[in-house]
């Protein structure tokens, strides 16, 4: 019985294809899409905005660069501030004792290579996929 239905609706749309005419576009349907696609303004969600805009990294640049004349400037006999600060601190504490008797096999020196230049790898192609993704 299903096989008789099938065969009664292969007919019916057989005879459905011939009559129906073929339909195409008009001769500038192209140019009209297109146009109407370059008129569609961009999204405020998908513009590029950085995270650190021009003028905050012109005034690191700036600080640097005075921070760099200043010290090359600065002959005074006052006494640097870095030996004022103790750094003892650091010296004198067990993490120092503790990480060097840290030993670890080759395997894991291997490991950690590996991962570090796959996640070196897996963030260019991240950075490469949203750059698609986000491009209008």
């Amino acid at each position: 019985m299903n096989e008789k239905d099938n065969k009664k609706l292969e007919e019916l749309v057989d005879k459905l294809m011939r009559e129906t005419v073929l339909e195409t576009p008009s001769a500038d349907f192209t140019s009209k899409v297109l146009s109407q696609v370059d008129s569609i303004a961009t999204s405020e969600v998908t513009t590029y905005r950085p995270l650190i805009s021009k003028s905050v990294w012109i005034g690191l640049c700036a600080l640097l660069v005075g921070t760099v004349i200043y010290s090359f400037f600065n002959t005074t006999a006052e006494p640097n501030w870095f030996e004022t600060v103790d750094f003892s601190v650091f010296t004198n504490s067990g993490i120092g004792n503790q990480l060097s008797d840290l030993v670890s096999s080759k395997a894991m020196f291997y490991a950690a290579i590996l991962f570090a230049s796959m996640f070196v790898v897996q963030i260019s192609f991240l950075k490469n996929h949203f750059n698609r993704r986000l491009r209008v």
